[in-house]
């Protein structure tokens, strides 16, 4: 099997122990291959809840090793790289703490691995929405909260150089070696305890493309995503729209800094002008798009 003999699941969180632990029962039901070792590594960031104590409960009744590690420096990426530090096997996976896996979700990773040569393994995630929603939570907007890009069908795909980087940070595996030689993940982007700057998962893919890594699509590496309803608010989903382009500059850049910073003013007002018209109108679901559209334009033209 390639040499793989193990894979350290790492999860990194930061107070949300009441869906850790449906996020911990999903994956002690994972079908795990005959000889393949497997570990769960939930990584701290300072929490001020039941996080151990959830982790200690699930760690008894667990079909594999179960470790509660404390990572003092507060942020996301923080976390990821404790993950590597501490991981005791050669593959790493990195899942959120609010997810239910997929069963065979090991399986279709070995796949990757053994039957593709891939270096990362990238699966779909599917949101999980309360019921009822808001009905401004519009196909446009989910698509701007629930990674679309994740999902690329029902065959497996090794992703062209444009794509490889597309690493949904909820749901993905690397190599850890892979993860070593590119230098880690970068500490100054993704979330710092409830911030909402992101990027980390990109631009760690975009230097695993830059090495030569082979990212992998897999089919059965899915998993469903709760969308948890105090991230559906419009407030919230303003704040993440601004972060949103915040993230875009720090991951790819832009142009000169004057024409971007005329263009950005021009182009956000005369969105903020569309939105205006569309409320004026009563279109209230393609005014808060249109909203969210501008706030994502100021961030990126002039957040910091």
């Amino acid at each position: 099997m390639d040499a793989m003999t193990g894979v350290s699941i790492v999860i990194p969180t930061y107070n949300r122990a009441d869906y850790l632990r449906g996020t911990l029962a999903s994956l002690s039901r994972l079908n795990v291959p005959q000889g393949l070792d497997v570990e769960v590594l939930v990584v701290d960031n300072n929490c001020t809840d039941d996080t151990a104590s959830v982790t200690a409960t699930a760690a008894r009744s667990f079909p594999f090793p179960v470790r509660h590690v404390v990572e003092m420096q507060q942020g996301l990426c923080f976390g990821r790289n404790r993950g590597i530090a501490e991981a005791r096997h050669e593959h790493l996976v990195y899942l959120d703490d609010e997810i239910r896996v997929s069963p065979d979700w090991l399986i279709g990773y070995l796949e990757a691995i053994d039957r593709h040569g891939a270096d990362a393994v990238v699966g779909p995630v599917f949101p999980l929405l309360p019921a009822p929603h808001p009905d401004y939570l519009t196909g446009q907007v989910l698509d701007s909260i629930s990674s679309p890009y994740s999902r690329r069908g029902d065959h497996v795909l090794i992703l062209p150089a444009d794509k490889a980087h597309e690493l949904p940070g909820c749901n993905f595996g690397v190599r850890k070696a892979a993860a070593v030689e590119i230098g880690r993940f970068d500490t100054t982007l993704d979330r710092v305890g409830d911030g909402l700057i992101a990027g980390g998962d990109f631009e760690f893919g975009r230097r695993l493309v830059r090495a030569g890594k082979r990212t992998v699509y897999h089919p059965a590496c899915s998993i469903e995503h709760i969308m948890i309803p105090t991230k559906l608010t419009k407030e919230y989903l303003r704040r993440r729209a601004y972060a949103a382009g915040i993230t875009r500059r720090r991951v790819y850049g832009r142009g000169p800094q004057l024409w971007s910073v005329v263009r950005g003013l021009v182009g956000a007002g005369r969105i903020f002008a569309r939105a205006l018209g569309h409320r004026l109108r009563r279109h209230r679901q393609r005014a808060f798009e249109l909203e969210l559209h501008a706030l994502e334009s100021v961030g990126y033209f002039f957040g910091r």
